[in-house]
């Protein structure tokens, strides 16, 4: 990171959009569908399949219908951007 990016991290708001999708095709897909890349969005890590699960309260509402995406692990991807204050 260099030092400009550090302080405007400091001194920004950070935005994040997580796109989750069956397949990494349809996740970028999304990206340029709305134009992330144009509003700034970086990519932050790997896009990588993941598993979900509601916590807390929502666990028992889980339980009674069933894990999120029927299970299916999904490709998410989380995109950044920083917009000066």
């Amino acid at each position: 990171m260099t030092q400009d990016n550090h302080r405007q991290t400091q001194t920004g708001k950070e935005e994040y959009v997580t796109i989750i999708a069956p397949s990494l095709s349809a996740v970028m897909g999304q990206f340029r569908a709305r134009g992330l890349g144009a509003q700034g969005f970086t990519i932050t890590g790997p896009a990588a399949r993941h598993k979900f699960a509601f916590a807390g309260d929502h666990m028992a509402r889980e339980a009674k219908r069933g894990p999120m995406f029927d299970g299916v692990a999904m490709v998410a991807a989380t995109f950044r951007r920083v917009v000066s204050s």
